[in-house]
């Protein structure tokens, strides 16, 4: 499997098309009495996106890891909802050797999966070196692990090729759930881990159902049963949420109807940060963006500000470098300023008389927005745009993302510290920059924070000036509940949509 098949990106879960394998329901979960759902479950989440099965080892989309993640799989770690602070979860604690090499983690004790399997050192072991079976995910942002030493059962020491500060945050995410190696070849269909729920069910394109996990090792949650509720427009979400057919919908995106729960003291709006950064990504070794003046063209045409009040209602932080505000790296950056003339200006000085652009659009609600403000801009400035819709995710995962057949595409990534792509020259962007690779693993070796944000700053500077991509805005998370519901994080870091201290009273 080539490197970029392994780099698939993940794709922001509620903001996505439904993908069903089996059916399509128009508005799953929106048919029956809302009474009848509500006597036998505690809490029901809406979301727009659905996995198209359960396995995030081989299948990418965010949609897998933001229901399984934490509630039913979990790691060695955890990352608070600040999207910085790193917790003990399996481990209990850990050190970290003088050369950066060896990372010694204590495990907690009497872990069991819900199948009553023991988890031990010898499961860190078997999930860490097994990482090289993935495909999805990027598997390579732990690629500096050589090997897991298992001197005792409580005890794994994760031994490193080389150092590398970012293992922690890695080993927070998906890379780092523990599966049971017994149930690994039936990953796609069935849920086994250590977490605090069980998948009880899960219909393809509608409903995913979870159960407290009667055995679980730590703090049980309050709930006893979730059902995600998958639907395929945000309007079909909203009108069951006002219907009393769900008590919540994560990551809600239907600003136009957001007057009707801000007006309505049954529910309470609450407004956090995201990871997500919405990229317009340009394809640096095909026409017409291997000229880097058409790139930067494209960087002073699109005015970012009316793309953030369009598509988000104003809910987003507009930006212009592939870091977001929540980063301990960022700085606010003005480069690249709406600036028309200036547009016009390098397209002339291109020598590409009037270049055309196929403009490869996900059939995702946001982007079809983006699409129609930025051809209008573009064409402004001297381009020719080709809108080409392509359904999301099968046709786009596969001809824009791992084919790379585009000119121009826009996507919303949500996988945390998405920029180390950019120094991945087979990543679906096709950027290769020596100077920015080296700043990637310059920062990897770095002895402190100081270091590390430093040479950070480093490879954004030159990302930016060689302009793969324009980043037009991180969203913030609206997380829209009625007020008998509690617990729900309102921050999204990226990884999951945490249920486990959720309540309803």
């Amino acid at each position: 499997m080539k490197a970029h098949k392994k780099g698939i990106v993940r794709i922001v879960a509620a903001t996505l098309a439904a993908a069903s394998l089996l059916f399509t329901a128009a508005c799953a979960g929106g048919t029956g009495s809302s009474s009848a759902s509500s006597a036998s479950t505690d809490l029901k989440v809406g979301l727009t996106a659905s996995p198209a099965n359960l396995d995030m080892t081989q299948t990418s989309g965010a949609a897998i890891p933001q229901a399984l993640m934490v509630n039913v799989y979990e790691g060695l770690v955890k990352l608070k909802d600040d999207g910085k602070t790193i917790e003990p979860l399996l481990a209990k604690s850990w050190t970290v050797s003088e050369d950066g090499l060896t990372y010694t983690f204590k495990l907690q004790s009497g872990v069991k999966f819900s199948n009553g399997d023991s988890f031990d050192s010898s499961t860190v072991k078997y999930n860490l070196e097994r990482l090289n079976t993935w495909k999805a995910n990027t598997p390579s942002n732990l690629s500096a692990i050589d090997h897991v030493d298992t001197p005792s059962a409580d005890e794994a020491k994760v031994v490193l090729k080389s150092p590398d500060r970012n293992v922690l945050f890695w080993l927070t995410g998906p890379l780092g759930a523990m599966f049971d190696p017994k149930a690994v070849d039936s990953l796609k269909t069935e849920a086994v881990g250590t977490g605090p729920f069980t998948v009880k069910s899960y219909a393809v394109g509608s409903k995913l159902s979870l159960a407290r996990n009667t055995s679980y090792w730590g703090t049980k949650p309050s709930l006893k049963t979730v059902e995600l509720m998958y639907y395929t427009d945000t309007t079909s979400c909203s009108n069951a949420l006002l219907s009393g057919d769900i008590d919540t919908i994560y990551n809600f995106t239907a600003y136009d109807q957001l007057d009707q729960f801000k007006n309505n003291d049954n529910y309470r709006i609450d407004v956090g940060n995201a990871q997500g950064i919405l990229v317009l990504a340009m394809n640096s070794k095909k026409a017409p963006f291997d000229n880097a003046d058409l790139r930067q063209a494209v960087m002073y045409a699109v005015d970012r500000s009316k793309v953030v009040d369009t598509v988000l209602n104003g809910y987003g932080n507009v930006i212009s470098s592939p870091s977001i505000p929540t980063d301990a790296w960022y700085k606010k950056s003005d480069a690249y300023a709406y600036n028309q003339s200036k547009a016009k200006e390098l397209v002339k000085e291109s020598g590409a008389g009037n270049p055309t652009i196929n403009f490869t659009v996900p059939s995702l609600s946001y982007a079809q927005s983006i699409s129609q403000v930025v051809k209008t801009q573009l064409e402004a400035v001297g381009f020719t745009v080709n809108l080409e819709t392509q359904e999301f995710p099968a046709v786009w995962l596969q001809n824009t993302l791992t084919d790379k057949n585009y000119d121009m595409t826009a996507i919303l990534h949500v996988e945390p510290r998405n920029v180390f792509n950019y120094g991945n020259s087979d990543y679906y962007w096709n950027y290769s920059n020596q100077t920015v690779q080296d700043a990637f693993a310059n920062a990897k070796k770095s002895g402190d924070d100081e270091e590390f944000n430093s040479y950070m700053n480093q490879a954004i500077t030159q990302i930016q000036k060689d302009a793969p991509a324009d980043w037009l805005y991180n969203p913030k998370l609206l997380v829209v509940t009625k007020n008998n519901v509690s617990g729900i994080n309102k921050n999204d870091v990226g990884i999951a949509l945490d249920l486990t201290g959720a309540k309803r009273s």
